[in-house]
This record gives structure tokens, C-alpha cells and sequence, in this order.
């Protein structure tokens, strides 16, 4: 077991592009929810887990008035994900949906209490 870690750089041509866009709009997602939804089904094939926790900053600055002061007001939101084997993409992309919507209404908590 290692923690080495490595990226891996690609890109995707305007068809795959505008059939995300379009997939996300068909089910009141957005391309965030739709990439985060492949990439935690990906997880779930490489490890054999089907409970994906994923990290994801969020701006924290849920209030109008703290946009002009400056500072670091990061958050982290923990996404909880079921990616189980035998689900349809879609059903599964509407389950991630509400967890992200879910998430970002309860941003404004402390991950470092939720941990």
C-alpha cells in the first residue's frame, strides 16, 4: 500500500462535452454533479467499495456581505456517495444530486467537527 499519488491529464472533444451538458440538463443537474457522479461510479470500480466519501471545496462565503472582506473562507464539503453495482447512471445521478444539494445547504458547517 502506498500514498504516492499522480495525475492523469485529458481532455474531452465537444460531442462528449455537449452530451454531458445535455445529460446534466435532462435530469436539473449540473456538469459538477454529472463528473461527480462518473467519478465516484469510477472509485467504486477500482477499489470495490460502494460508499464513496469524496472531499469538495465549497467558497464559504454564504452571505452577501462577506464577498468584498478578504481571506481564506474555504470549506470542505464531505460527499457521501452509494455508487451500488446494477443501479442505472441516471437514478444514481439523482441520488448524487440530492446529496449535493443537501450538502451545500449545510455548508456552512465545520469539517473539521464533522471529522
Amino acid at each position: 500500500r502506498s500514498f504516492a499519488g499522480d495525475k492523469v491529464s485529458f481532455t474531452l472533444d465537444q460531442e462528449v462535452t455537449s452530451g454531458l451538458h445535455k445529460l446534466a440538463r435532462e435530469n436539473g443537474s449540473t456538469l459538477y454533479m454529472v463528473l461527480l457522479a462518473a467519478y465516484t461510479a469510477f472509485l467504486s470500480r477500482l477499489s470495490g467499495q460502494e460508499d464513496i466519501i469524496v472531499g469538495s471545496p465549497i467558497a464559504g462565503r454564504p452571505h452577501k456581505d462577506l464577498e468584498p472582506i478578504l481571506g481564506m473562507f474555504v470549506n470542505t464539503l464531505a460527499l457521501r456517495t452509494r455508487p451500488e453495482g446494477g443501479k442505472p447512471f441516471v437514478q444514481y445521478l439523482q441520488e448524487v444530486r440530492e446529496t449535493a444539494l443537501e450538502a451545500f445547504e449545510h455548508q456552512d458547517y465545520p469539517f473539521e467537527e464533522l471529522v
